[in-house]
């Protein structure tokens, strides 16, 4: 009876021995998404940090850490380049004669989508459209360096073979407010669209050095494709 009472007392503390854990479980890692490279490509608007300053830096200065606007939804973006002939009829021809006369890029439409769900988003949106106001703006006045136009920012989407460290001045800025959504209000008793839309038009602008330093075997080689060239 005493081996039988043994046993069983061995066998209860063998069980409880399993069920005990001996550390802890292991806890699920969140999830981090990866990818070749290793770099971020979405779109961003690269801005001069002497216009991330007051209420275009931010809340918690948002938009000083990422230099400038990064877009949060994949915008819509357009380009068209340009070579343009001179015509010249000839008499008594059946055709017409071209000379080619010069190249350009053209400017750079792009359209992205903003929503507002809480206070810290409708600041950032208040803070976005505030500094793209003062990005169509000379300085004037009262300004240090007044007169000097709108600054030239650099662009950035998806990539070398996209665009790259383009420079570019916001020569237009369209900011939609529509009639058919819900609109949040902050504790400062302002309030934003909860979807919307901007618009811009970026034109490229390149420094006389940099349009000397072009040349189209350098285009094909892909050694300015970092350097901002389109």
């Amino acid at each position: 009876a005493d081996k039988a009472s043994d046993a069983a007392t061995a066998a209860r503390e063998a069980a409880e021995k399993r069920s005990t854990p001996t550390s802890e479980p292991n806890k699920p890692k969140a999830a981090t998404p990866t990818f070749q490279g290793g770099k971020d490509h979405r779109v961003r608007l690269k801005v001069p940090t002497s216009y991330l300053v007051g209420q275009a830096a931010g809340p918690n200065s948002t938009l000083v850490k990422s230099q400038g606007i990064i877009f949060p939804y994949t915008p819509t973006i357009g380009q068209e380049y340009t070579a343009t002939y001179n015509s010249v009829p000839i008499t008594h021809s059946n055709y017409t004669q071209y000379f080619y006369k010069s190249s350009s890029v053209g400017p750079i439409s792009l359209t992205a989508k903003f929503t507002v769900q809480n206070d810290y988003e409708a600041e950032v949106y208040f803070s976005i459209v505030h500094l793209l106001r003062a990005l169509t703006k000379m300085r004037w006045g009262d300004d240090d360096n007044a007169g000097s136009p709108p600054p030239v920012c650099r662009l950035f989407a998806y990539g070398n073979a996209i665009m790259n460290n383009v420079p570019v001045a916001v020569s237009s800025f369209k900011l939609d407010l529509p009639d058919n959504v819900d609109y949040f209000t902050t504790k400062s008793l302002s309030s934003a669209p909860t979807m919307s839309s901007i618009s811009l038009t970026l034109t490229p602008i390149y420094s006389r050095n940099e349009m000397q330093k072009f040349t189209v075997t350098d285009w094909l080689s892909n050694n300015l494709r970092s350097k901002g060239y389109l």
